[in-house]
């Protein structure tokens, strides 16, 4: 594999292969980029995964142009601290990975019907306004991808169709799922925390908007 001193001018100026192929930085071992057949070019990091002599574990830190060349070196710095530690990042991202795809909200909002809400004397209403508001707005995403901000957002939105106490309902059955999360490990800390229901008017602040809704 050729060995370059990598510059923004040198990565720009790589030429598109017939296969793949590896240009590593001469001065920092381990750290490359890949270019493709079709001109795509993405930073990785090379290390062992024990000793000398042990496997090599490749680490894709991310495409060049989405990710700088300064940003990719900083990663591969964090790659190689966290190899001295003695772990395997390669390993912790495809772990990562694997749990995105097994805690989609609409499998978890399903158990949560299931174990939960079906014990609620409300639970016909609570299971409709979850399928009907969170469903479709969230399903097919990992619940580790949502944050406080998608939460404003959607009870903004109800409440912005001019349903203030559904709106508020919402952010009630919000909480509790991802309460419900928590207790069951899957998430260490809810995107909903901080909303406290209170009696009055509970201000409900938006991206674009912000809007008092009265508390039912």
């Amino acid at each position: 594999m050729p060995r370059l001193k990598l510059t923004k001018s040198v990565i720009d100026a790589l030429p598109i292969p017939a296969t793949d192929i590896v240009y590593w930085d001469s001065g920092f071992p381990g750290f490359g980029v890949k270019v493709t057949p079709k001109g795509r070019k993405v930073f990785i990091v090379l290390y062992r995964a024990g000793g000398a002599g042990s496997r090599l574990r490749k680490y894709t830190i991310g495409p060049y142009g989405r990710v700088t060349l300064h940003q990719a070196r900083v990663a591969a710095l964090k790659i190689f601290a966290a190899r001295t530690e003695g772990r395997d990042p390669a390993a912790e991202k495809q772990q990562a990975r694997r749990r995105l795809v097994a805690d989609r909200v609409e499998d978890l909002v399903e158990l949560f019907i299931t174990e939960h809400v079906s014990k609620n004397r409300s639970a016909r209403e609570i299971s409709r306004l979850l399928r009907r508001e969170v469903i479709p707005c969230w399903g097919m995403r990992s619940v580790h991808e949502i944050g406080k901000r998608d939460v404003i957002e959607l009870v903004t939105e109800v409440a912005a169709r001019g349903t203030p106490s559904a709106a508020n309902k919402l952010l009630k059955v919000v909480k509790t799922f991802f309460g419900w999360c928590v207790g069951r490990a899957i998430l260490d800390l809810s995107p909903a925390k901080g909303w406290p229901r209170r009696r009055g008017r509970e201000r409900v602040i938006g991206c674009s908007m912000t809007m008092s809704l009265p508390v039912s």
